[in-house]
């Protein structure tokens, strides 16, 4: 009769587990972590709340310009960039109706070199 007690008891696999915290697989080097003491801290490394949110604020306002800086370098390039593509684009159509007036030009003398071409064929 002790083993079929036995077999009725279901024992788990991995251990029993106290409390979710606590290590199923036995690992003892795995300490659950617990939050800082301040006071089991040496004296220079203690530092008020108030402290702690002002260098945080300090931080904060820091990066915020740096932000700000950076933001205003980008937009000076993207102003740059773009009267460049202006430039570029007037500078391109610019050309492109030189040689629209100069293919309009040879077109003409074409035609008047075949007219004078005729008239010269008539009077011969």
């Amino acid at each position: 009769m002790p083993a079929t007690a036995l077999e009725k008891e279901k024992i788990p696999v991995g251990g029993t587990v106290e409390k979710i915290t606590s290590r199923v697989s036995g690992k003892a080097w795995k300490v659950q972590k617990t939050a800082t003491v301040r006071t089991q801290q040496p004296k220079a490394l203690r530092r008020s709340w108030e402290k702690r949110t002002q260098e945080r604020q300090k931080l904060e306002t820091v990066k915020a310009l740096q932000k700000q800086l950076k933001d205003e370098r980008q937009a000076e390039k993207d102003r740059k960039k773009e009267i460049n593509n202006e430039r570029r684009r007037i500078e391109e159509e610019k050309a492109r109706q030189e040689a629209l007036a100069a293919k309009m030009s040879k077109k003409r003398l074409e035609r008047m070199r075949r007219k004078e071409k005729r008239k010269k064929a008539k009077v011969a």
